[in-house]
């Protein structure tokens, strides 16, 4: 990410400006490009060879296993698409089939008119960083996400994580969700690992709270992914590489040198783009096309309360006291009761045990009764498919 700290060290290393990583609903196996060539690129991060004189390079091999999730398993959504050419200094960039930038207030007032002009098609927004509080929201999130929709860029969202505990992780997503409510991404939430107080912790650690930032997402109906450099990948997440969605590579060069399965690059911290004033984080991607009319929320399957079943219905002097057996997993109840057999009026309460009593009703009249289950879920209730068998009783 564009961090002011790396920027800073980045500008004095730069000693000439270059001139001139789930497929749909799923994570899919890319043969993602190498190498791009360029003269009088700096690196930083990691210390790598460059080739010698070469206009492209090849792609790594494609893994020969495939590598799946059971969390996500809706059909393909993402068309395949003829792709364009896709360059960086004068270059193609083999096999990605996207160009985009990651952004955050560090950039400032971004002209979207014009990243949309240039050959941008995609951006990474920042929603924010560590745990869930509105003063560690992004400054320029609104109108990032505003420019973005305007100008129909599709775009992703990441945050900055500092994250040393789960409980902590758990805040994170939290923080996210609240960020996302009602947005419509094309491209997945990013947790970015990368701070030294997470470099500190233990592997097995690192793995925790990623998993639970991830675990939170993903249940949550988003596609999510992991940030990290190619140190981190290698040394710090490898335990958790087969379980992470999207992999967002970041090595600054003409290699990514990642030799497992990744969708996104992140190739420079020092690029210029047109309606971004000083130096611009750039990526490319590798999987499949998307528009801003692709979408990664799926609603989640929620697994509904099995039918209630009434056990007894005791009545009295104009009251009545319904019992029923509790069902797996439900956190309430709502009984609706009526002097209808159709139920044309009826009144409706709720409860969390599993009986309840009823005062006030009318004397020597039959009366109907009816249950469901419900559980919680996104803060929506979600009911039993069908009521309980409807229980009619006289009252005394």
């Amino acid at each position: 990410m564009r961090r002011q700290i790396r920027q800073n060290v980045c500008r004095m290393l730069v000693m000439a400006l270059v001139a001139g990583s789930i497929s749909s609903q799923g994570l899919t196996k890319v043969s993602a490009a190498d190498e791009v060539s360029g003269e009088d690129i700096i690196h930083y991060m990691d210390e790598m060879d460059l080739p010698e004189d070469e206009s492209t390079t090849e792609a790594p091999q494609e893994e020969s296993s495939e590598v799946t999730t059971k969390e996500i398993t809706t059909e393909e959504t993402t068309k395949k698409t003829k792709t364009k050419k896709i360059t960086w200094n004068g270059k193609v960039v083999k096999n990605a089939t996207m160009k985009g930038i990651d952004v955050s207030h560090h950039n400032g007032n971004i002209n979207w008119k014009k990243v949309a002009a240039s050959d941008i098609d995609y951006a990474i927004i920042r929603c924010g960083y560590g745990t869930n509080t509105k003063k560690q929201d992004d400054q320029k999130w609104k109108r990032n996400i505003a420019g973005c929709e305007k100008y129909k860029i599709p775009y992703g969202v990441y945050i900055y994580s500092y994250a040393t505990s789960v409980a902590e992780a758990r805040s994170e997503a939290e923080h996210v969700l609240r960020m996302v409510k009602g947005l419509k991404m094309s491209f997945p939430i990013y947790y970015d690992m990368e701070d030294n107080i997470q470099a500190r912790l233990s592997n097995k650690k690192k793995k925790k709270i990623a998993e639970t930032f991830l675990g939170i997402i993903t249940q949550h109906g988003y596609e999510c992914g992991v940030y990290a450099n190619l140190n981190w990948w290698t040394t710090y997440l490898k335990s958790i590489e087969k379980y992470v969605y999207y992999k967002w590579v970041a090595r600054y060069g003409t290699k990514c040198g990642y030799k497992g399965v990744y969708q996104m690059w992140q190739c420079s911290a020092t690029d210029k783009v047109k309606g971004i004033s000083g130096y611009t984080d750039l990526n490319f991607w590798y999987d499949q096309v998307r528009t801003s009319d692709y979408n990664i929320y799926v609603a989640p399957k929620v697994k509904r309360p099995a039918k209630v079943v009434v056990k007894k219905v005791t009545t009295g002097r104009r009251w009545a006291t319904v019992t029923w057996s509790h069902r797996k997993k439900a956190v309430g109840y709502k009984l609706q009761y009526s002097g209808s057999k159709k139920f044309k009026k009826y009144v409706t309460r709720y409860t969390n045990g599993t009986s309840m009593y009823i005062s006030g009703l009318k004397p020597r009249k039959y009366y109907y009764f009816r249950i469901k289950a419900y559980l919680f879920k996104d803060g929506k209730r979600f009911y039993s498919k069908e009521w309980s068998k409807v229980i009619r009783k006289k009252i005394k």
